[in-house]
């Protein structure tokens, strides 16, 4: 099972070379991605998110809640920051690959996750900026923003996929990027 990750570089030895080049599509990168540089991309990607519930739950715990123009200012304040974040790390995954075959799947959940959500949050800025606090409907409508892919609780979804896979869970306990990002959410308490 190993020798077939060896990744089939020497497989065209004994063929003929007729064409310059053989297929150039990126569908199925040649070489994996190394699993720490890949999880430390993931949690870099996710840490201005992480960083933005935090600042959004003290905004809302000091009085924040009852301010609709505060709320709109916070929110505002962390899809700015988080979108182009998630939007980033979809691409910066993308481009590094899978860590594995094993991993494949995941890493195409991961990389739609990312960039979903990416678009999500800066569709939800786009929709904040126009509502207006002083607006009766203002708690309505700020409840209909964004839908599933806007709940933060996905994004922890996806963190426990990628702590819970054996090869990436170690990765993770290893990249300086996540690291960082447990200690965070250990002050967090989560």
């Amino acid at each position: 099972m190993s020798a077939a990750c060896g990744g089939g570089s020497g497989s065209g030895t004994a063929g003929s070379t007729t064409g310059s080049a053989t297929s150039t599509t990126s569908s199925a990168p040649a070489a994996s991605a190394d699993p720490v540089e890949w999880t430390g991309t993931f949690c870099e990607g996710i840490g201005p998110t992480i960083d933005g519930v935090m600042s959004l739950l003290k905004t809302m715990f000091e009085g924040g809640a009852d301010d609709p123009a505060v709320q709109k200012a916070a929110l505002l304040d962390y899809s700015s920051k988080a979108a182009p974040a998630l939007t980033r790390a979809g691409e910066e995954l993308e481009d590094l690959g899978a860590p594995s075959a094993e991993a494949q799947a995941l890493h195409d959940e991961l990389v739609k996750f990312f960039t979903e959500s990416g678009d999500t949050l800066t569709k939800v800025s786009t929709d904040l900026a126009a509502l207006d606090p002083a607006d009766p409907e203002f708690a309505t409508k700020l409840e209909q923003l964004g839908g599933d892919q806007a709940d933060p609780s996905k994004l922890q979804e996806q963190i426990k996929k990628l702590q819970d896979d054996p090869q990436l869970g170690e990765a993770f306990t290893k990249a300086p990027q996540c690291v960082a990002l447990q200690e965070k959410m250990a002050s967090l308490g989560g």
